[in-house]
């Protein structure tokens, strides 16, 4: 529609990308990525490299990651333990939380599911869902919640960024798919530890045995092992944390503000 819209005009076009499902016919990919565009812009090597697959010449193609903001530092202990109580919890729970839209390539069926394998050993335990979406409501989300009682809580929408990641001691994302992986980005940013699918651009966000695990997807006995592990060596989920808010600054906005507009420089001047 925009191509339509703006033909015979002066203009230069530009898509982004994010998403990883491949077309049902490739020849619509060609045609609404090669034909009516000046330049693609893709968030993840991943969807890079689909893209070139279904036939969307290299040169057409930029790899921006999405940007996220970093924290200007990190969470002081006063923080965190203002930060906790808000969500009810003191410092001796661990808090796992999950930030994103409630919609079936999430996977948070797979969390729940996970959590019930590791309750008994370790009572600690707490899972935080945040986000909203039509899985909300769908009974294996509602089921779950209601077999593991008081160790999840269903955080809703979260306006304020802080008042979530600075209570957790480690985040989740068992995606079935994943253009990027921006929470995770975010909760890096945080200094936590992720352990996430090996899907999408979550294997190109995380650093296995640096800044978190990367585990198979839709597979809750794989990320109980994960969360066990996690649970077992805080030293090394410090570390780990560390590591992550250094690899995070790799995804600040502001590189993304500045590939983007050296791209559209480029095609100006092209």
């Amino acid at each position: 529609m925009a191509w339509l819209a703006s033909m015979g005009m002066a203009v230069r076009r530009v898509a982004s990308r994010r998403v990883t499902f491949l077309p049902r016919h490739r020849w619509t990919y060609r045609f609404k990525y090669d034909c009516t565009c000046d330049a693609v812009i893709a968030v993840s090597n991943l969807i890079r490299e689909r893209a070139i697959h279904c036939g969307i010449p290299q040169s057409k193609i930029e790899l921006i990651p999405d940007g996220i903001e970093i924290p200007p530092e990190l969470p002081s202990v006063e923080a965190r333990a203002q930060a906790r109580a808000r969500w009810g919890f003191g410092e001796s729970a661990f808090l796992i939380g999950h930030l994103g839209a409630f919609t079936p390539e999430k996977g948070q069926e797979v969390a729940l599911q996970a959590f019930q394998l590791v309750r008994e050993r370790s009572p600690q335990a707490r899972l935080l869902l945040a986000g909203e979406g039509p899985t909300l409501r769908s009974q294996e989300i509602i089921e779950g919640c209601e077999s593991l009682g008081d160790r999840v809580q269903l955080c809703g929408a979260i306006q304020n960024l802080a008042d979530f990641f600075s209570a957790l001691d480690l985040f989740i994302m068992p995606s079935r798919s994943e253009g990027l992986g921006s929470s995770a980005l975010i909760a890096m940013s945080y200094g936590l530890p992720v352990v996430a699918s090996r899907v999408g651009g979550l294997a190109e966000v995380v650093e296995e045995d640096r800044t978190g695990w990367l585990i198979e997807p839709a597979s809750p006995a794989a990320l109980a092992e994960a969360l066990v592990a996690a649970m077992g060596d805080r030293a090394r989920l410090r570390q780990w944390g560390m590591n992550g808010r250094e690899r995070a600054r790799l995804f600040s906005v502001d590189i993304m503000v500045e590939r983007t507009e050296a791209l559209y420089g480029r095609l100006l001047l092209g």
